[in-house]
């Protein structure tokens, strides 16, 4: 996946496109263990970009690409859906266990339409997962 984002960046340099990277601040959150309650994370764009890649770095170190192909291999972590032109880079999570605790890195590349230049969006999201108390089945 690294190999993948260095191409898009060789690529944006031999058309000439000149890249900046911006990192955001840090996300802290919690996120509550049910089967109906979901979270996301997600790195938003202007309307009038294009988003060219997203991919995301879990706490494990291994990278998987969000967009425009899906590789994440966790049926309940999935990519945020949209359509163009409001398709930004995100992923959303839905009943995972605490073992999915941790710091994910979103990684956007998003062309912009003013000045046709890349920018490269880095943000790092630390997620807490914990059980829930109750149950989906209270009388």
């Amino acid at each position: 996946m690294l190999g993948k984002l260095f191409v898009v960046l060789v690529l944006s340099v031999y058309n000439g496109h000149c890249l900046s990277e911006i990192r955001l601040e840090d996300r802290h959150f919690t996120y509550i263990r049910h089967e109906h309650l979901g979270t996301s994370m997600s790195i938003p764009k202007h309307f009038e970009d294009t988003l060219s890649s997203c991919h995301v770095i879990f706490p494990n170190g291994v990278m998987y690409e969000v967009y425009p192909r899906n590789t994440i291999p966790h049926q309940n972590v999935f990519p945020a859906s949209g359509v163009q032109p409001f398709q930004s880079c995100g992923i959303e999570f839905r009943n995972v266990g605490v073992e999915f605790s941790g710091v994910y890195e979103l990684l956007s590349t998003v062309l912009h339409s003013a000045d046709n230049s890349l920018s490269l969006t880095r943000q790092r999201n630390h997620m807490v997962v914990i059980e829930s108390d109750f149950r989906s089945d209270a009388a």
